[in-house]
């Protein structure tokens, strides 16, 4: 049995690696702004009361950040899985802003949660992670932060952000080589969610299984590689 810690599982693929973390017997640290008001969260917690833990957390906040662990090392005392999925892909979660109308808040917004938050959750839970069986942080990227494969214009701050998480990854990785910390990033693919969209041609349901998988079977010289859902390392 493991401990994992998920951001961003109040929906989408944090909801869906939360439910297959319980389906397969692990212990999940559900960590979203508001758990309270995730139907769909609610709804899996009754199915496992026992091994599912709701926790309140927006990852940009230091405050957040201490008051999660606190009650994690308290209760759990060791995770195994760091699964850095929260992310947005833009500064007001509705539009993407094309050139003519960049602007530094948008920028600041989506860097600060989808590349800076994920190192500072890291950072804090590492002594946790120290403690856990084989343990592995995850952080959940995209091919667009490929910048060989990028051949388009536009969503600036989204495609830098996850280009930022990439480097990221790789320093973390040579950093926590010698404690024996894996360190990834997965490109799951364009799967249906609310970010993605109904059009995505990948069904979460079949993605999170083949992640989850990959995340059991890959052994230690796979640290700091940028790889996608299938296994297949992606170049930066």
């Amino acid at each position: 049995m493991k401990t994992v810690l998920v951001t961003g599982s109040s929906r989408g693929l944090g909801l869906e690696f939360a439910r297959q973390y319980l389906e397969r017997g692990d212990d999940v640290i559900a960590a979203c702004r508001k758990p309270e008001n995730a139907k769909e969260l609610q709804e899996l917690q009754s199915r496992y009361p026992s091994r599912l833990s709701p926790i309140p957390i927006d990852v940009t906040k230091q405050e957040d950040r201490n008051r999660a662990y606190g009650r994690i090392e308290k209760e759990f005392g060791v995770l195994d899985v760091l699964i850095n999925n929260a992310g947005i892909i833009s500064g007001d979660e509705r539009r993407l802003f094309s050139l003519g109308e960049i602007h530094k808040e948008d920028f600041s917004k989506v860097f600060l949660v989808n590349s800076i938050s994920p190192l500072l959750m890291s950072e804090k839970f590492l002594p946790l992670l120290e403690r856990g069986y084989n343990s592995k942080i995850i952080n959940v990227s995209s091919l667009n932060g490929c910048i060989a494969k990028r051949t388009q214009g536009g969503k600036y701050s989204y495609c830098a952000s996850k280009a930022a998480l990439n480097m990221i990854t790789k320093i973390l990785s040579n950093d926590l080589r010698k404690k024996g910390i894996m360190v990834l990033a997965i490109h799951p693919g364009w799967v249906k969610t609310d970010m993605g969209g109904p059009e995505a041609p990948q069904e979460k349901e079949e993605t999170i299984s083949m992640i989850i998988d990959l995340i059991e079977e890959i052994d230690f010289s796979y640290t700091g590689k940028f790889l996608d859902w299938r296994g297949i390392e992606l170049p930066w």
